[in-house]
């Protein structure tokens, strides 16, 4: 049965999380939500059902695009979800002492992600604000609640029938019915994995067509978000997950919605395949060949999506794994992040990772039997980004030619790593995760290294969510090239730009919540 808001409001922390939320205060936020772990015992899953009951009314927006000075403007607000999710994610590969630091760091930003829209027109503080230099006093009034939360609905039908009026209410756009149909599949747990894998391809499928000269860009938000929902209620309990689906389900209804490049990848597929590519695969079992990852990697960095898509269709005709050509799109989307210098840049290589993460993650999880056309999107996104910033060039040889790391110990390499993170040398950083990997030292010190650098900055849930994203593909990944993906987390921690800030939650921790 799933718990209500009102059943999760009589617990006693309920009211003093919403309190601290509603007055921007982030280290009481997390210090309530440590209380409830490390003093009370509860578990992270319970701490963050009462988090997520409380902060899910105020972190809702209209649309995710606005009007000013006769400008569009995007609007996303889903990094308080976001963060919570990918703390649940690379927890593990944190050492035992540290494993409440990114939730403290999810939690801590909380306050600072209320009611984006309004943000946006500098009319409340907080994250975005502060982010586009706008200097906003405290209102007299809270965040404005855009989405009330709903009950659920329940109509007659199949079951076929029912998933299917949820997927048309959320691509129609129609916020409360979605968010009510999603509840009242939720209600009866046979379902919930149909529901799962259903909300995740709807988020896969919402890409717009193009990040080049765009301000308003979805930026493949939308899977993540799905991901973001479904990951956390498995987390925390499917019945205890109110806030998670008040949070991010009705968000999934929310306009625009951008369906066009799905549609071209369905009219490819069906044009080229007797069954529209529907028994693809069951039927492809063969890798691509180390010289065919390496071609789609050039590819995806260098040619147009024509080709790319005809390449994409000439393997899958020959009897190439899907999930193979999408290990082979992940290490063209880290490619990206390699190939950026530009600071503001690596905004633009993250997201195309973090989508074909969690694209990836569907195909490996779901046997729907639309996953070949998602491999066009993929492809689209990454080949999309590296036209629009003009990535054709690899930029990694001549960064690491003069790295001298003869007398280093794999120890100091990881100590010199994290410092040059901590001090934004995109190229020291990239030589010195090189020169680590290179000599075949332990992957997994690498990574434990790399999340805790991750979690030492606050800003938004990037850092962390590239981190376990590389990660998780790493450990999946079947070609020769998947050391590079470990090389990505690395190079984005040093150069995505950070917030003023960034590092009081971290400070928090070492000084009072480790110790406990």
């Amino acid at each position: 049965m799933l718990l209500s808001r009102e059943e999760l409001r009589q617990d006693r922390y309920f009211d003093a999380l919403t309190d601290a939320i509603l007055e921007r205060d982030q280290p009481r936020t997390a210090d309530l939500f440590f209380g409830m772990v490390a003093r009370d015992g509860r578990t992270v899953g319970d701490a963050l059902s009462v988090v997520t009951a409380a902060e899910a009314p105020f972190v809702q927006v209209p649309n995710h695009v606005n009007m000013r000075d006769g400008q569009i403007a995007l609007v996303n607000n889903d990094h308080t979800i976001l963060g919570l999710r990918t703390s649940a994610s690379l927890a593990p590969f944190l050492p035992a002492s540290h494993r409440l630091l990114p939730f403290l760091q999810s939690v801590w930003y909380i306050p600072a992600g209320l009611d984006i829209w309004n943000q946006l027109l500098g009319k409340y503080p907080g994250r975005y604000a502060t982010m586009k230099g706008l200097d906003v006093a405290p209102p007299s009034y809270g965040p404005v609640v855009w989405n009330e939360e709903h009950p659920p609905i329940r109509e007659g039908g199949t079951v076929e029938e029912r998933l299917h009026q949820h997927m048309i209410a959320t691509m129609a756009g129609d916020v409360r019915r979605s968010h009510g149909l999603f509840l009242g599949l939720a209600e009866e747990p046979e379902l919930r994995p149909r529901l799962r894998d259903q909300l995740l391809f709807l988020g896969l499928i919402d890409l717009q067509d193009t990040v080049a000269g765009r301000k308003a860009r979805n930026t493949g938000h939308k899977a993540l978000r799905a991901r973001a929902v479904t990951d956390l209620a498995d987390f925390i309990g499917w019945d205890r997950a109110h806030g998670v689906y008040y949070t991010g389900v009705p968000d999934m209804a929310v306009g625009p919605l951008y369906y066009s490049i799905y549609d071209a990848a369905c009219v490819t597929v069906t044009g080229e395949f007797p069954d529209a590519g529907k028994t693809l695969r069951q039927a492809n079992h063969t890798p691509l060949t180390p010289a065919e990852v390496e071609e789609m990697v050039r590819l995806l960095m260098e040619s147009d999506t024509q080709t790319v898509w005809g390449r994409i269709t000439e393997h899958l005709r020959s009897g190439k794994a899907i999930s193979s050509l999408g290990d082979a799109i992940q290490v063209g989307a880290a490619e990206l992040i390699l190939r950026t210098t530009v600071p503001r840049q690596f905004t633009d290589g993250q997201h195309p990772f973090d989508y074909c993460n969690t694209a990836n993650y569907w195909l490996r999880t779901s046997d729907n039997p639309y996953q070949a056309r998602v491999l066009y999107l993929m492809a689209h996104f990454v080949n999309d980004v590296a036209r629009a910033n003009k990535l054709f060039t690899s930029v990694m040889e001549a960064e690491c030619a003069g790295f001298d790391s003869r007398g280093r110990t794999p120890g100091a390499l990881l100590q010199e790593l994290d410092e040059a993170i901590l001090a934004f040398d995109i190229g020291r950083t990239t030589a010195l995760a090189q020169a680590y990997l290179q000599s075949g030292a332990d992957r997994t010190a690498y990574q434990t290294s790399v999340a805790i650098t991750a979690c030492k900055f606050q800003d938004d849930p990037h850092n962390q969510k590239i981190t376990h994203s590389t990660f998780e593909e790493y450990a999946h990944n079947s070609t020769h090239l998947r050391d590079r993906l470990l090389l990505a987390s690395a190079r984005l921690l040093a150069g995505w730009p950070k917030m003023p800030g960034e590092r009081d939650c971290y400070a928090r921790f070492m000084k009072d919540w480790i110790k406990n």
